[in-house]
């Protein structure tokens, strides 16, 4: 009941103040969060030990910026497409709309990597039909996050619903897939910084079966600027041999993705230890 009404208390106050507030309340929620939370702590300083060698003090840089994305994600639900459009630079737009227009669908790779969830709005804003995939959400904070992303038309399809995965390529549409935390322990071992990594690997088996093409896209804040960023297309082989393709595939996506979180390590957003020992 206590986070039913605090929910509710973020998704009304949160759109409506200045965004001028967003950095600072950035910090301090994300301080707090670095605070009181050693176990994630310690798993986020771990992380960054192997992405970013002798930088784990960026750890609480990374609990900020997770707090700042949270807080322009419920800003989403008073933001008017147009304005959207003018915060987000998007870059790569022609590595999209080449794979969009062959009409056979697009798997969209990302990861938890800056402020993925606002970026990933332009898309929409742009009138193109975005789906992304999602654990099944049983808080209430976790409800508020989904309807913000459908704000712009974005609809969510959660894992467990495989029919609406495929609806969605069969009738041409952009699919948005996380591809660097394997939740439920599925996936494929991959190299990822020099690591034997267990990654997610639904959105390359999924790109296989299917046809469509398999487009990285990444959202990063710079400076004061917020930039996506699609494409190029992954050239996935199609052999025939499923085990073969699928490991050659997830090699390509492990090599996108390292060079993506090595770019800005510090937005990063997993608080779970993603790497052995």
């Amino acid at each position: 009941m206590i986070a039913a009404a605090l929910s509710r208390a973020v998704e009304r106050t949160v759109p409506a103040l200045p965004g001028a507030l967003d950095g600072p309340l950035g910090e301090l929620v994300g301080t707090v969060g670095w605070l009181v939370s050693p176990r994630s702590r310690a798993a986020v300083r771990a992380n960054l030990e192997v992405v970013a060698p002798g930088r784990a003090h960026l750890a609480r840089r990374v609990f900020v910026c997770q707090a700042r994305h949270y807080v322009e994600t419920f800003r989403i639900l008073r933001l008017d497409p147009a304005r959207l459009l003018e915060m987000v630079d998007l870059e790569g737009w022609a590595h999209l709309a080449q794979a969009h227009a062959r009409g056979n669908g697009v798997i969209l790779a990302s990861a938890h990597l800056g402020p993925v969830v606002l970026c990933g709005q332009v898309l929409a804003a742009r009138g193109l039909d975005v789906s992304v995939v999602v654990e099944a959400k049983t808080g209430d904070l976790g409800r508020v996050i989904d309807r913000a992303r459908g704000a712009m038309g974005i609809k969510t399809i959660e894992t467990r619903s495989p029919m609406g995965i495929a609806r969605v390529l069969r009738r041409g549409g952009i699919l948005g897939f996380l591809g660097d935390r394997a939740v439920s322990g599925v996936g494929e071992r991959v190299t990822f910084f020099g690591r034997q990594t267990l990654l997610p690997s639904a959105h390359v088996a999924l790109a296989l079966r299917s046809g469509a093409a398999l487009v990285p896209g990444f959202a990063l804040r710079e400076g004061r600027r917020l930039r996506a960023y699609a494409g190029p297309e992954l050239e996935l082989p199609r052999t025939g041999e499923r085990e073969a393709d699928l490991r050659e595939g997830m090699r390509l996506w492990a090599a996108v993705l390292e060079r993506w979180v090595a770019r800005a390590p510090e937005q990063w957003s997993v608080f779970d230890r993603v790497f052995d020992g």
